[in-house]
């Protein structure tokens, strides 16, 4: 996986910041990751790439609000199976 930060994830949009952030608080882009630091952040390339096709495809408003609401969701399934990955690991050592 790969986070896009700002710059190319605007440039794949197509977007401008004033925008890009408009849609992140509407619900019609992902929030953004955290990459440490107090400003350091990107979104995820597999997230921006499934909101710049249905855009493409024609999608609505309330079909994008739907789309970041199950990218979101699958941020924290990622998350929850790596730790059980991570758990399985360690009890087999």
């Amino acid at each position: 996986m790969r986070i896009l930060r700002l710059d190319e994830t605007l440039a794949r949009t197509g977007d401008t910041r004033s925008p890009h952030y408009s849609k992140v608080s509407s619900g019609h882009f992902t929030q953004p990751v955290k990459l440490g630091g107090r400003r350091a952040c990107g979104w995820p390339q597999d997230e921006v790439d499934a909101i710049v096709t249905a855009r493409i495809a024609g999608a609505t408003d309330n079909d994008l609000t739907a789309l970041v609401k199950k990218l979101h969701a699958n941020r924290s399934h990622r998350f929850l199976e790596l730790l059980r990955s991570l758990e399985k690991n360690s009890r087999e050592k």
